[in-house]
This record gives C-alpha cells, sequence and structure tokens, in this order.
C-alpha cells in the first residue's frame, strides 16, 4: 500500500489461477506473439504479468489500492535499502519487461491491465550497490552502510556458478521443476518453439531456453504416492535394475502439472504405458526418472540450437545427486555431461559475477571446479535409450 506495506500474501510462479487470462491472449495471436517477442516470455501461468491480468478480472479493488507491485526480491531490497528498486535480470522474468528496452511494458500493461506506471520499481543493472539502511543495520546488527549488490536471477546466477560459458555452453538444471538455458549475446531471430523464453542476464547478455513444471517434484510425488521405500533405497533399486534389465521398459510421461513445452497446456496427462503383472517396483521407479529425462532430452534438442556453438553440457540441481540418474541423462542425451561438485551453485555463481564486473569470459570455469563428475555415454545403455526415447516419442 502507500505506507509499502503488503496488502496481500506472496503469488508463487505455481499458482495457476490465471489460466483463463492465458488463455484468453494466446487466442489473440498478434498480442500473443508480441508479448513473446518483447517480453521474451510465452504464455504462461508461471509470470506475474497473467496474475496481474488475473487480479485486474477477479480483485481490481486489490490491484487499485496497490500503490506499488514489487517482487519479493524487489521487497526485501527495500527493506535492506530503503530503495525501491529492482534488477533488470529479475524482472525480465516477469514478462512484464520488454528485453531489448530494458524498460517496463507500461503501455500493455496500462491498456490490459489498466497498471500505472509508478506502481512498478525503478529497474537497475544487477551489478548496482546500495548501502544498507540505518533502520536494517539496527534490525540486523549488521554495519549501517554495508554494501548490498543487487545481483542476478536464480537461473542466471546457476548457470553461471555451474560452469556454463557464453554462447559455448548448455546447462542442465534439474531440482523441483527443471530448465535447460544457454548464455547468449542476443535473443533469438527466431524462437524454435512457442515454449522457449528469453530473459535478460544483465545489461549485455542474455539466458534463453526452456523451463518445465515437471522435474525432481515427480520423483517425490512417485515415492509419497506409490511406494514405502525412501528416496535413497528407490535409487539402489533402480541401480540394480538397470545392470540387469534392458528389455521391455515401462514408459512413464510426467506431467502431473500439464506441460509449458512445446507449448502451454496446464492440464495434467501423467501416465505409465507398458505395465503388465510382472513389472516390478524397480521398473517402476526407473521409468519416473527416464519418464523425467525423456521430456528433459524433448527440450535439449530445442535448446542446443540457440548458441552459436556445443562445446560443454553441464548440470546443476537436486538430481545431478543420483549417479544412476546422471547416467540415464547422458546416454539419452548422447552427450557428456559435466557436474560441479558445489551444491550451491547459485550462490557461486553472483559471487563470480561480482567480482568479475559481468564479464563472464574472464572467469576461470577450471579454476574455480576443483571437484566435478563427468559423466559420458556409454553402452549398452546409449542404444537401450536411442530405441527406448523413439518408443517414448512415438506414444507422446
Amino acid at each position: 500500500d502507500k505506507d509499502l506495506t503488503p496488502i496481500i500474501n506472496i503469488v508463487p510462479w505455481l499458482d495457476e489461477r490465471s489460466v483463463p487470462q492465458v488463455e484468453r491472449v494466446l487466442k489473440d495471436r498478434e498480442l500473443a506473439s508480441e508479448l513473446h517477442r518483447r517480453t521474451g516470455c510465452p504464455p504462461s501461468t508461471v509470470y506475474p504479468f497473467y496474475k496481474l491480468l488475473w487480479f485486474y478480472d477477479n480483485e481490481r479493488d486489490t490491484l487499485n489500492k496497490a500503490a506499488k507491485v514489487l517482487s519479493q526480491k524487489d521487497y526485501i531490497v527495500y527493506k535492506l535499502t530503503g530503495r525501491l528498486v529492482g534488477d533488470i535480470s529479475v524482472a525480465s522474468g516477469s514478462a512484464c519487461l520488454d528485453i531489448r528496452r530494458k524498460e517496463w511494458i507500461h503501455d500493455i500493461l496500462r491498456e490490459l491491465a489498466d497498471l500505472k506506471e509508478d506502481k512498478l520499481p525503478e529497474l537497475a543493472n544487477p551489478l548496482e550497490v546500495l548501502p544498507l539502511s540505518r533502520e536494517a543495520s539496527s534490525i540486523t546488527g549488521l554495519p549501517h552502510g554495508i554494501p548490498i549488490v543487487l545481483g542476478l536471477s536464480d537461473a542466471a546466477a546457476s548457470s553461471i556458478g555451474a560452469g556454463a560459458g557464453i554462447e559455448d555452453s548448455i546447462t542442465v538444471s534439474v531440482g523441483s521443476s527443471a530448465a535447460i538455458r544457454a548464455i547468449v549475446e542476443s535473443p533469438p531471430v527466431e524462437y524454435p518453439a512457442p515454449g522457449v523464453w528469453c530473459y535478460l542476464l544483465d545489461e549485455n547478455l542474455f539466458i534463453s531456453g526452456v523451463a518445465i513444471k515437471n522435474g525432481g517434484y515427480v520423483f517425490d510425488w512417485y515415492i509419497k504416492l506409490f511406494s514405502k521405500r525412501s528416496h535413497s533405497e528407490v535409487i539402489r533399486l533402480v541401480e540394480e535394475d538397470l545392470k540387469d534389465n534392458l528389455d521391455n521398459p515401462v514408459l512413464f510421461y510426467p506431467f502431473i502439472f500439464g506441460k509449458r513445452f512445446p507449448k502451454f497446456d496446464p492440464v495434467p496427462c501423467a501416465r505409465f504405458d507398458n505395465l503388465t503383472n510382472a513389472t516390478t517396483e524397480a521398473q517402476v521407479g526407473r521409468a519416473v526418472l527416464e519418464g523425467i529425462a525423456f521430456n528433459l532430452k524433448r527440450v535439449f534438442d530445442t535448446v542446443k540450437k540457440i548458441p552459436k556453438s556445443l562445446k560443454r553440457v553441464v548440470a546443476t540441481g537436486g538430481l545431478t545427486q543420483a549417479d544412476v540418474w546422471m547416467k540415464m541423462v547422458s546416454s539419452i542425451f548422447e552427450e557428456e555431461i559435466i557436474v560441479q561438485s558445489q551444491r550451491q551453485g547459485a550462490a557461486l555463481g553472483a559471487v563470480l559475477y561480482f567480482i568479475s564486473r559481468g564479464n563472464l569470459s574472464s572467469i576461470d570455469l577450471e579454476g574455480f571446479a576443483h571437484e566435478r563428475r563427468v559423466y559420458s555415454p556409454k553402452e549398452p545403455l546409449l542404444s537401450y535409450y536411442r530405441n527406448a526415447y523413439q518408443r517414448w516419442l512415438s506414444k507422446l
């Protein structure tokens, strides 16, 4: 509100109330195309732009009463510094920012949500430094004036921390959701699929790729709903099964949250195929992990067209800790995949970005990777997964 006190709770990215608003925009092909071109964000419920449309349609009084519309990061920066400012890296993931002009799309926001220009925060470079306010100092015990760096989006920082370079790398990130992305010098001239996005990394670079909702959380869902075993126990079963059983695979389609790729489809449609009375628990658990990887393979084959070359594939996220899953992914992608030892890759990436002052080409990627694991596609998994993936695709 006018006193900068929150008037509603945070609306998280998984909030899907805005499905009707997304579908309305998709029906207007000219508008959908303009929004994708200008903001880099394909129509999807994950973006704050469509959540604002929902509020305009359903809770207009709340939107009118709001003096400011902020991300949670903007609000934290305000509480630390007393400044209402948002970095362009996070802002470009809102579908409210023109990625070429590096400014809010005020014209469309006014037209579709009656959102006035002064309701959005000032924009700044990720390298901007603000001093800790006296009020925040008294609360935290930190020295007044200590530098607060605005920083990057988690996607950008994670890619840097994983060891991705510019125009020559792909990052595979699998946490609860999943994304495959590349750091590039300019947005794609044409998006290779409707679900491909492109955000600002900073004033000079972009990060482009595809995100999917059905990542590691799908494995959690399977464990909670179908298994009496722990995650590690199921992983051990899968490892044993993969050594001894490369016939008649169970196929799993992991769309428990619907789809963001190749285009937006909010309807959940997960399923198993090829279950028989002889199917074992190990086969089903393996099928879940393979289904997540097969879905990522579809994305990978699209995203690898975006950078100018592909010299390195790096991986990050919780599922990379499962050795058997990384062996699967390497053979399914038919690529060598590097996993850095650091589990806090996004924090590392933010630090590397800051100390290099945004000059990513100056970072010695080999120098900070003291420990890393490298997975290479090997027979018989390579041939097995080449055939299994084609079977999976044929029934998609």
